[in-house]
């Protein structure tokens, strides 16, 4: 190629033109000077046109040459720019090239830390660093998409002498920026800054980024899977920055290798957590390499359990495998016909101290790059072992609590209706077990019509978690088309995955003698009611009159040792009628089962009963002292007195002359306790527990007698919620008797009518009726 040398060698001057014209004019004059003086026209004209024809000759080429020159100058000037832009294009690939080689030496250097997989949490801050500098900017941040879509900060990177920045993501909510969050989820790389033209929609997003002192923003989305995951955001505070469109490829590529390290973190964080699970497994877990018979790896429970080190297992040859694992089951035929997977059971694993431990064992046999290995999933049994030996035990032990209790099983599947009984159920009908269809509506038809509505709406109560077992009284028809009374009582046992009740267990118990007892007895009851009638009546009328009598006659004579026998005649009849009215009432609180309580001042019905007793009080000149003042709500029914009168009778009869009793109520939180403190003899502490049992009472030479008051005592209580006892005095010789009842919360009663006493009521009237009658009859 001519270069710009050359060609200006080559170019000829106007100034040589002018020399060379100048030579020639002179040798013209000199060649026609001799013509001239000579004076030979002819000569001279043919040298004038030869010298003219020379002159047009070198003036055309003259012209030609400063054609040539020009075209000559317009070829430099072409050559000079073409050699300008070549240098550029030089320059220009140099810079390319160079870039390349960055690009590449980034990306390899970046590749390289998978290969040597180790801090991945530097890995990706390595990242950021070259993403950053590669576009020269001074901050890098990754952010990720929660599951709501927000982004939070994963890693950041500042640029060295920067200080912390939070980024314009972090210091905005991410909802300012809907342009930015629709182009990010289209997975476009956006770039921003004051100078980039941008869209309307943009405009209020870009004043907000210039407005955190960010001058260029380049954001690039983050893909996993094609689903975006995130994105990186590369922001500069200064004016310079190499954030331009020219670097999306190389940006691009470097989103991906970010996709890859953060596929990676999660593989790894997936893998800890597997090998984690693995390690906490109740299972010791070997993985063998079957060529070589070697231990590879075992999870820290199989260490931990067998007392051996990792590096012992891995270090154990054929020998010490083979006391390991019984034998070396990999070696075995029974991978032939089980195939490349099975269990084992029966098996035993032995410990380091020599401990052998029952086991079985899942085994996986796998092929991996042309190699053979074998997974060990081993299970120790002793404790399932103990717990089946248990099972069994318990199993047989109900068996046999069944059979003693003469109970019949079923097991009902609540989702295909299909019913299972024992032998005993179906016994206790009179059906072979054989012979009974296994399913609901059979056993439905089988209860009396009258019955089967109660018990399916008691069954459906208990499905529905309304009562929290299942029971049931009802006949059901048995193999001699009879009518037998069943008691069956069930719950339900197993719910499936979605909380619907599955299994529905229980037994069935044989109600027919029980039925026949209860019978006899409702008649034994008629017949002790009528037997309380008549002798509360029949009874209570001729003891009634023989006290009236013996009052009358009393009263009409004069002789005494007549009087003295009409007086024991008295005291005979009084304790007739009174063990008459006690029976009586006894009777009527044994059938009674529930009392209407309601509430009633403690203190009222304490002083109705105490007037009952002036007079016997008076007749021993003893003094009754109530030490509680006030109110005293509780939960009470009338029939309360008879326990006060009780106490206080008690108290009269077994304390000498001129001793005082005492009562009074004391606060127990939720009860009140009344107290009858008297000045008697006492009572042992060996006769205390029996006082309150029928037909007990406690005198002198011990515990004796046919005493009914203190049993009506306890039997009342027991009906009021409340309960008895009695305790030595604790100021001195004696007895306290006391009952606590429950505290009332509520507004009184003004009715505090007593119940008790009826049949006092009727000895009384039988005796005032039986004076009236006599008077006239002995006048």
């Amino acid at each position: 190629m001519i270069n710009e040398r050359t060609l200006k060698n080559v170019k000829i001057t106007s100034v040589v033109n002018t020399v060379l014209i100048l030579i020639i004019s002179i040798f013209g004059l000199v060649l026609v000077a001799p013509f001239l003086i000579s004076k030979d026209t002819n000569s001279l004209i043919v040298s004038l046109a030869l010298i003219m024809s020379t002159f047009i000759i070198i003036i055309y080429a003259n012209k030609q040459i400063e054609k040539k020159n020009m075209e000559l100058e317009m070829k430099i000037t072409e050559l000079d720019e073409m050699h300008k832009k070549l240098n550029e294009k030089h320059k220009g690939l140099e810079y390319l090239v160079s870039r390349n080689t960055n690009i590449e030496n980034m990306i390899s250097s970046l590749i390289s830390m998978f290969i040597k997989p180790g801090n991945i949490e530097g890995t990706l801050d390595e990242i950021l660093k070259k993403t950053a500098s590669f576009c020269d900017a001074d901050y890098c941040y990754l952010f990720l998409f929660k599951e709501n879509g927000e982004p939070y900060m994963s890693h950041t990177w500042k640029s060295q002498g920067k200080t912390e920045k939070k980024s314009v993501f972090e210091s905005n909510p991410y909802s300012k920026f809907p342009w930015i969050e629709k182009k990010i989820v289209q997975k476009q790389i956006i770039h921003i800054s004051k100078e980039e033209h941008l869209l309307t929609a943009a405009d209020k997003e870009r004043n907000i980024i210039l407005s955190d002192g960010i001058q260029s923003l380049m954001l690039v989305p983050v893909e996993s899977k094609s689903k975006c995951i995130g994105f990186i955001s590369i922001e500069s505070t200064s004016c310079k920055s190499d954030c331009n469109p020219d670097n999306i490829q190389t940006l691009k590529v470097l989103s991906e290798i970010m996709s890859t390290a953060l596929n990676h973190k999660s593989f790894l964080n997936d893998l800890g957590l597997f090998k984690d699970l693995i390690d906490r497994s109740n299972d010791f877990i070997f993985i063998i390499d079957v060529e070589k018979n070697r231990i590879l790896d075992a999870n820290e429970t199989a260490c931990k359990e067998l007392g051996y080190t990792i590096e012992e297992l891995t270090d154990m040859e054929e020998k010490d495998l083979s006391s390991l694992f019984e034998d070396t089951f990999w070696k075995s035929d029974l991978r032939d016909l089980a195939g490349d997977r099975y269990l084992q059971p029966g098996q035993t694993l032995t410990k380091k101290d020599g401990t052998i431990i029952p086991a079985e064992m899942n085994i996986t046999f796998v092929t991996h790059d042309h190699h053979n290995y074998a997974l060990a999933v081993v299970r120790d049994i002793a404790a399932r072992l103990d717990m089946e030996s248990r099972l069994a035990k318990t199993k047989q032990v109900m068996e046999l609590a069944m059979e003693g209790a003469d109970l019949g099983m079923w097991d009902w599947n609540l989702r295909t209706d299909e019913v299972m009984y024992n032998e005993r159920w179906a016994e206790m009908i009179g059906y072979d077990v054989k012979n009974i269809e296994k399913n609901i509506e059979s056993w439905k038809k089988l209860i009396h019509p009258d019955d089967l509505e109660i018990v399916n709406d008691t069954i459906h109560d208990h499905i529905n978690r309304e009562t929290p077992f299942f029971e049931a009284e009802f006949r059901m028809k048995n193999s001699k088309d009879r009518w037998q009374w069943i008691l069956a009582r069930g719950k339900v046992t197993e719910w499936d995955k979605n909380k619907e009740p599955f299994r529905f267990t229980g037994t069935t118990m044989d109600l027919n003698e029980r039925k026949k007892v209860e019978e006899e007895l409702r008649h034994s009851n008629e017949l002790k009611d009528l037997f309380t009638d008549i002798m509360r009546h029949d009874l209570l009328n001729p003891a009634g009159n023989i006290r009236g009598f013996s009052e009358v006659l009393c009263e009409m004579e004069d002789d005494p040792e007549k009087s003295k026998i009409i007086d024991s005649v008295q005291r005979s009849t009084n304790k007739l009628i009174d063990m008459i009215e006690t029976a009586a009432k006894f009777a009527k609180l044994e059938a009674t089962e529930e009392l209407e309580l309601e509430g009633i001042d403690i203190m009222p019905s304490l002083r109705n009963v105490i007037e009952q007793f002036e007079q016997q009080l008076c007749d021993k000149n003893m003094n009754l002292h109530i030490r509680a003042d006030g109110s005293y709500p509780a939960m009470l029914n009338p029939i309360v007195e008879e326990i006060f009168a009780n106490y206080i009778s008690n108290a009269i009869k077994y304390s000498p002359e001129n001793t005082e009793i005492d009562i009074d109520v004391i606060d127990q939180n939720y009860t009140w306790m009344v107290t009858v403190t008297d000045s008697g003899e006492g009572i042992s502490d060996d006769a205390k527990p029996l006082i309150f049992d029928r037909f007990k009472r406690v005198n002198k030479s011990g515990v004796k007698g046919t005493g009914l008051g203190l049993a009506i005592v306890k039997k009342i209580a027991e009906l009021l919620g409340g309960s008895v006892g009695v305790e030595n005095n604790p100021e001195g010789n004696g007895s306290m008797f006391w009952v606590k009842l429950r505290k009332y919360h509520g507004t009184l009663s003004d009715d505090t009518s007593s119940i008790i006493g009826i049949e006092a009521t009727i000895a009384a009237e039988t005796i005032q009726n039986t004076k009236t009658e006599i008077r006239p009859m002995l006048h």
